[in-house]
Order: C-alpha cells, then structure tokens, then sequence
C-alpha cells in the first residue's frame, strides 16, 4: 500500500517558518492564523494574525505553472492573497504614539525578515496601511500588510475520505434494510 501525498500548502508552510524563526530569534510575538483571530482583543504586547485573503476576501490569481516539468508535476500557480495584522504595544509610555509606532515597526521588521527568509523569491508584499482608525481606542499600533506567496497547484490527487468509507456505507444500507425487513415492511 502506497502512502498517501501530504497536502502541503504555502501559507501554512510560511506561517509555520516565521513562528519557527521567531522562536530561534527569541521574538516574543502571538502568532494566530484565520478569519476571526483578529476580532479577539487579546492583551499580548506583540501579535500577529495571518489571514487568507486581501482585504475584499480576495484569494488570488491563477497563473501558468512556475517551474512546469519540475519534481513533482505543476499544473498551475496560485498567487495566494493573505494579509498580517501585525499589532504591538509597548507598555511602559501607553499614550506615546512615536513609542507605539516603533514597538509595531520593530515587530514588522522581524516579520519581515522572518518571511522574507522563509520565501525569498516567491512572495511580494503588495501593501502596507496603518490602521489609523479613530473611533476605536486600541492598545499600540497596527499594520495591515497584504501579501501574496505563489502556491503551487501539483498534479496529485489527494485522499480527503478514509479508506474505509465505502465499506461503513456499505454496513449502513445493509442495517436499513435488515430493518426494514424485521419490521415486515
């Protein structure tokens, strides 16, 4: 019996590199991933929530495979849109918007340097905002940084049900009609 491929998808990958290289950097930061991670207002110092998409949930473009031919056959490339809220807070002056402003600057560095080590030549940061929101009164300083990473789309069919499947069908039908028939149906 052949093992089954493992589905490997880039955004995972890199999120796992940068978490990785934080923690041999000694870069304290929470590092969450998915669509609601953001809306929860946890009070760690430093955070980033990786999020697929753009902002208008935008997930990417098709393109021609990058290295067709290569191991492992690429029917195409996705260019992945995710964005990092990258959020830091520097305890010691709350109301200083320039101490605030370097704390977010120096995690999106390491954030950045970080990505950039994981994935140099197959992401591009495709916008950089600050969150000047007013109407909201935050702890520090927020970036909202849209990326994209090529994900290779591989000519491999993956196995999404167990093998089994089949067979508990198979007893399932097997059961209603066993059923059935005792009840004289």
């Amino acid at each position: 019996m052949s093992a089954e491929p493992e589905i490997c998808f880039a955004l995972p990958l890199l999120f796992d590199a940068v978490v990785a290289r934080f923690k041999t950097d000694c870069t304290e930061a929470e590092n969450d991933f998915g669509w609601r991670e953001w809306s929860k207002h946890k009070r760690s110092e430093a955070r980033i929530v990786w999020v697929p998409g753009d902002e208008t949930d935008n997930a990417g473009e098709m393109r021609a495979p990058r290295n067709p031919g290569g191991n492992g056959r690429s029917l195409g490339t996705l260019g992945e849109l995710f964005q990092c809220r990258i959020e830091a807070f520097d305890p010691k002056e709350p109301e200083n918007e320039r101490v605030q402003y370097e704390a977010t600057r120096a995690l999106y560095d390491a954030w950045y340097r970080a990505v950039y080590l994981a994935a140099y030549g197959t992401f591009e940061v495709q916008s950089l905002t600050w969150n000047t929101n007013k109407n909201e009164r935050r702890r520090g300083a927020e970036l909202i940084v849209v990326c994209e990473i090529e994900a290779k789309i591989p000519d491999t069919a993956y196995v999404f049900a167990p093998d089994d499947t089949a067979a508990n069908i198979a007893t399932s039908l097997d059961d209603v009609t066993e059923t059935t028939v005792a009840t004289g149906t």
